[in-house]
């Protein structure tokens, strides 16, 4: 029965000591069984087919090692949206919703007809999210892994897309058109730090987490592209974490305006909020 087989994975992950057993559990058992939770919810004495229960044990056995559960049913939720994911890119994080968050607060008018890039687009999930909050606009995504970009092209077709975006497998420093609105996620773990991250996060590609010795390396090289492309009074809207909590100053020395901090939902600066001048 299928609610008695979700109640035995719970006890196995509880073993490895992984958070939230209970919902891994599910949501594994949904992703196997290609159903809704509500069907598990309305028939808990479900047979399941023995070869479904083997690859919901197979699962499991990946998640009691520390791979992430959105590797493991290949998608991950972003702004009510569903992303494709894998091993070659980070994963969409509620923390970067603020990024969106943001632009909607600078750019009012959903009607209009911004160019957006995206330096270092990954999953895609910010171009994807923006392209669909503001209907008439068109987007750009730079992503320098080419599988990564391969990964952002699925997304964008998943969401109907490719339209109205284009994407490049090449740097942010590669741009050379000038855009409305620029965001951005880059790497910017310090170098040191990366080894005391999560056994999880460690399964991340790394070249999405690694910001430098400093933790700033990213920042300086976009703040050189935001003087060529962001167009005169217009935003860039970049994520930030906690090796970032005095960039206003390194902004200013780049001849670009600091116009805030946002604030994530537990209380830590999430992104930064730049306008060219």
């Amino acid at each position: 029965m299928v609610q008695a087989v979700i109640y035995k994975g719970v006890k196995f992950l509880s073993l490895y000591g992984i958070d939230a057993p209970y919902l891994t559990s599910e949501i594994v058992m949904q992703h196997v069984l290609g159903v809704e939770i509500s069907f598990i919810v309305a028939n808990p004495t479900y047979p399941v087919p023995i070869s479904k229960e083997s690859e919901f044990w197979q699962l499991l056995n990946k998640r009691a090692k520390g791979y992430p559960l959105s590797h493991i049913i290949g998608k991950r939720e972003f702004w009510s949206n569903d992303f494709i994911v894998n091993q070659d890119v980070l994963d969409p994080r509620p923390d970067s919703e603020t990024i969106i968050e943001t632009v909607l607060k600078y750019y009012t008018n959903k009607k209009q007809r911004l160019k957006i890039a995206d330096f270092g687009t990954g999953t895609g999930c910010l171009l994807t999210v923006l392209l669909k909050e503001y209907q008439y606009s068109v987007g750009i995504g730079f992503e320098k892994s080419f599988k990564a970009c391969r990964i952002a092209y699925q997304n964008l077709k998943r969401h109907n897309l490719l339209n109205r975006a284009r994407l490049f497998s090449s740097s942010w420093t590669k741009c050379h058109m000038q855009f409305d609105l620029i965001v951005s996620n880059p790497p910017y773990i310090k170098r040191s730090k990366l080894k005391f991250l999560q056994d999880e996060v460690q399964k991340e590609p790394n070249i999405a987490l690694d910001g430098g010795i400093n933790g700033l390396e990213c920042y300086t090289s976009i703040f050189v592209m935001l003087q060529k492309c962001l167009k005169k009074n217009c935003f860039a809207i970049l994520e930030i974490g906690e090796d970032q909590s005095g960039i206003d100053k390194l902004v200013r020395s780049y001849g670009l305006a600091f116009l805030e901090y946002v604030y994530d939902l537990s209380g830590m600066k999430r992104c930064v909020v730049i306008k060219h001048v």
